[in-house]
């Protein structure tokens, strides 16, 4: 699929396939994607009819929409095919489930799901059922005997919900479509040709593992707090290693809640932020400091509080100021904040990125400019999946984007998990792993090209949370001179008191 230089008559003219009428809401939404690319012209759209669904199976879908809150990508929705322009189109965009039909001599554009033929919901289905981490999506170019890959993506596979992750990863290829197709370059790579299609998963099947699933999570809920907490230890020789001892750990009383570490050394002494959660206190950015030995020297103390959800307090130096960047992702903005009586008073100082789903935000400094890496999400779509990175020369802006992004887009290494370190004159990137569950694990990720049209990384080392001593999710990382810290969740049986300890 060849783009050209700029023009309205260069554009490349497509025809889009459908489902419908009606249509699935996120085919629709990416339609809309398409016709407001610079690069693509819509010249038909063609609908191939409603696809009816087995009863279980919509029954199951239902109950796991309504039970875990989905904004479900299958609902009905109308799409006007008049509105096409009527051009000789040059490609076929094949987003119904149905399959596709033999190659014409247009280059025919389509998903596949796992490297087999098939809809995306079997293939979401079968990854709950054999417990699969992951799906992998591509989006490929067929020209005659020829494939391609244009783009690929990796979502997670939540075991107690396959319609979850399946909505989730569908909102994604909403958005990812047109602007992957839309790229004024495309640089396709050779794919592997189709693996056998796998058969359908029981629909029966399916409803009594959601059966199942409803009851061990209401269970697991029932009897069992989630709590998350901080570990800190004196900085070791290896990052990864050696989390299997016990160290300090901060846990107070009363807060639910401990999590997205930050440390930074100023005027030699060493200051602990994180984020706090306490009943009634939607927003909380908590601080202390840490004595010589790494032990708190008092509880945490609130510095930061606002009447929406705050966490990630990504705390930085520059230039003699102190900044912070909290995660305001209800906002859906970024907002820089400058230290004016370090550490307990801030003002906002600028609002970066607005009107984005957008969270986790990292700076580094590197070959001169400043870089920032974040999480950004489409409608509707999942936080953990696809990162982005902006540049900019002052940490107030303008921020401008990356010419690739989203530069990565795998569940499994996406989201940020704390400041980019150096190690041994590398730049390393730690990521979450949230493929299997949310902290899934820390993995740790030499950058290897950094500009601002390419960026390459590969995983160098990780943090399980069997690595862990306690822990059965792990999610952020953080360092300075002297100390370093992970958080993690543990799982505490609600009928055992709350002792406030310093272990």
């Amino acid at each position: 699929m060849d783009h050209g230089g700029g023009g309205v008559s260069e554009r490349t003219a497509i025809e889009v396939t459908l489902d419908g009428p009606p249509t699935p809401a996120w085919q629709a939404r990416a339609l809309s994607g398409l016709r407001e690319s610079e690069n693509l012209e819509v010249a038909a759209v063609r609908l191939l009819g409603a696809r009816r669904r087995r009863p279980l199976r919509a029954l199951t879908r239902a109950v796991e929409c309504h039970v875990f809150r989905i904004a479900d990508p299958l609902v009905p929705v109308a799409v006007d095919p008049a509105e096409a322009t009527g051009a000789q189109p040059s490609a076929v965009l094949w987003l119904s489930e149905r399959p596709p039909p033999a190659c014409d001599d247009r280059e025919l554009l389509r998903l596949r799901h796992n490297g087999a033929p098939g809809t995306s919901a079997d293939a979401f289905a079968r990854a709950a059922l054999c417990t699969t981490a992951v799906v992998e999506t591509e989006l490929l170019a067929v020209r005659g005997t020829d494939t391609f890959c244009i783009a690929r993506t990796v979502s997670g596979v939540r075991a107690y919900s396959p319609t979850l992750s399946h909505a989730l990863a569908l909102w994604k290829l909403a958005a990812l479509v047109p602007r992957e197709l839309g790229r004024a370059e495309l640089s396709p790579a050779p794919a592997d040709p189709d693996r056998e299609s796998p058969s359908s998963p029981s629909p029966r099947r399916m409803f009594l593992r959601l059966v199942a699933a409803i009851c061990r999570v209401a269970v697991v809920r029932t009897l069992y707090r989630r709590s998350w907490r901080i570990r800190v230890r004196a900085r070791a020789d290896v990052p990864t290693q050696g989390w299997e001892h016990r160290e300090k750990l901060v846990d107070w009383g009363d807060a639910e809640l401990y999590a997205d570490p930050f440390l930074i050394e100023h005027d030699g002494r060493h200051h602990l932020f994180c984020e706090e959660v306490r009943a009634r206190a939607p927003g909380m950015i908590s601080h202390t400091e840490l004595a010589r030995d790494g032990s708190p020297a008092r509880p945490p103390r609130c510095v930061m509080r606002a009447p929406h959800h705050l966490s990630y307090p990504f705390v930085f130096a520059h230039e003699g100021d102190i900044f912070m960047i909290p995660e305001t992702v209800a906002l859906r903005r970024l907002e820089l904040y400058r230290a004016v009586d370090f550490p307990t008073r801030w003002e906002r100082e600028a609002v970066l990125l607005d009107d984005l789903t957008i969270a986790d935000a990292t700076i580094v400094a590197h070959d001169g400019r400043l870089w920032l890496f974040a999480s950004v999400a489409a409608p509707n779509a999942s936080l953990l999946d696809e990162l982005h990175v902006y540049w900019a020369s002052e940490p107030a802006g303008p921020w401008q984007p990356h010419a690739r992004n989203p530069v990565v887009s795998d569940v499994r290494c996406a989201r940020p998990a704390g400041a980019i370190q150096r190690w041994d004159g590398r730049l390393v990137r730690p990521g979450q792993d949230g493929s299997r569950r949310y902290g899934g694990a820390i993995t740790f990720r030499e950058i290897e090209r950094l500009t601002t049209t390419e960026y390459a990384e590969r995983e160098i080392d990780r943090i399980d949370p069997d690595a862990v001593v306690d822990a059965r999710a792990t999610h952020s990382y953080a360092s300075d001179v002297r100390f370093e810290a992970i958080d993690l969740r543990r799982r505490e049986l609600r009928l055992r008191r709350r002792r406030s300890s310093r272990r």
